[in-house]
């Protein structure tokens, strides 16, 4: 084999090398549901009973916020625990609307849980 054949072959098994057919670590499509594993679950939080907390009552319950967005009139709160990143969207003083992701940011189908797992693992102030 002539030398510049066996440079070009080479350079492409070295190539070749570097193409990784791993899937993804995050996933922000939204089409895979998400997995819940904690060391630390508590007792479920029901969604009816975060939407009937007030700011102290939440603060209460989940600790500080890891997260707080103030936007016009609506506001963010986010709250984490080891298995779950749990997103209160709040109007005046309570909360509307309430999101959970796990770790990967693919959304959980239990906010119940992950609202638990949260609480048992406040952060305080």
């Amino acid at each position: 084999m002539n030398r510049p054949l066996l440079a070009v072959a080479s350079v492409a098994l070295l190539l070749a090398g570097c193409v990784s057919t791993s899937t993804p670590q995050y996933s922000l499509t939204g089409n895979e549901t998400g997995v819940f594993r904690t060391a630390n679950a508590g007792r479920p939080i029901s969604l009816s009973d975060i939407k009937a907390m007030d700011e102290r009552q939440l603060t209460a319950t989940f600790g500080a916020p890891r997260l707080d967005r103030k936007d016009a009139t609506s506001r963010v709160l986010r709250y984490q625990s080891d298995g779950c990143t749990l997103f209160v969207y709040m109007s005046g003083n309570r909360p509307q609307y309430v999101d959970a992701y796990d770790p990967q940011l693919r959304p959980l189908i239990n906010v119940d849980a992950c609202a638990g797992s949260v609480a048992a693992q406040r952060r305080t102030v």
